[in-house]
């Protein structure tokens, strides 16, 4: 719990600090998988349930129907491991040497949705993922999207 607070509240900090001020201080955070199969997608969401999430569920949203991103901020890959390194220097446990991940020239850094494209044109050919923070709960309210079933045809 002292990682994810910390991690919340550095996205937080970091991104205000650079880019200016969000809605909300807490996001709810998403995936964005490139490519990603509707059942693959089931699939990693069923898998979430080792992680302690009891019911995970595929929301499938289109990024060209969200009307504004300005409280829409990304990370490559999960927020954890893109901020391994702040997380070390900061004293806290990530999980063993074992989970070192491989520290890209953009990790340890939270962006706007806006540059989304420019990033994943930078690392498309590494099959990288992103994590998306939400910090504007309205703009949840106001999103349309699908959930998937267990098995999709």
């Amino acid at each position: 719990m002292k990682r994810r607070l910390f991690v919340e509240r550095t996205l937080y900090d970091d991104y205000t600090r650079e880019y200016g001020s969000l809605k909300e201080k807490v996001p709810v955070f998403f995936y964005l998988i490139p490519k990603i199969t509707k059942q693959a997608a089931i699939e990693l969401a069923a898998q979430r349930t080792r992680h302690g999430e009891t019911e995970p569920q595929v929301l499938m949203a289109k990024i060209a129907d969200i009307e504004d991103s300005t409280n829409i901020t990304f990370t490559l890959s999960d927020s954890h491991a893109a901020y391994w390194k702040k997380i070390k220097e900061a004293g806290l446990a990530f999980g063993g040497e074992v989970n070192i991940p491989d520290i890209l020239p953009d990790h340890n850094k939270v962006f706007p949705f806006s540059m989304i494209e420019q990033i994943h044109q930078k690392y498309k050919a590494q099959a990288i993922r992103y994590e998306i923070q939400i910090w504007d709960y309205q703009l949840l309210e106001k999103m349309s999207y699908r959930i998937l079933e267990k098995k999709e045809t």
